[in-house]
């Protein structure tokens, strides 16, 4: 997924907000929520994986199929994550709980 900013500065740090397109076929579209992991691509280093909260902003339901990041924080999640800008970056993002780590690296 792309890598957006809140421009609404609504989330915190340690949130992000996604929500994904069905197929082509189906328009339904479906807001993650809870713990997801979030890497950007190409990840080289386990502690480039990121382990963050997916919460629902009504204010960026227009956001959909990317990955939107806080303002806020004192060091931005895309920098963390493989030293991205969101310029064009590409995340991995998965909600699945087997597939969260339990603790970040």
């Amino acid at each position: 997924m792309m890598g957006c900013l809140d421009e609404t500065r609504t989330l915190n740090y340690g949130q992000v907000f996604v929500q994904f397109s069905g197929s082509r076929s189906n328009s339904r579209r479906s807001i993650v929520k809870g713990k997801v992991v979030v890497a950007r691509n190409p990840c080289l280093h386990p502690g480039d994986v990121l382990v963050l909260r997916d919460i629902d902003v009504p204010d960026l339901h227009h956001m959909v199929d990317c990955v939107v990041f806080p303002q806020k924080g004192s060091r931005p999640h895309p920098n963390e994550s493989s030293g991205g800008d969101l310029d064009g970056d590409i995340y991995f993002v998965c909600w699945d709980p087997d597939l969260i780590p339990s603790k970040q690296i």
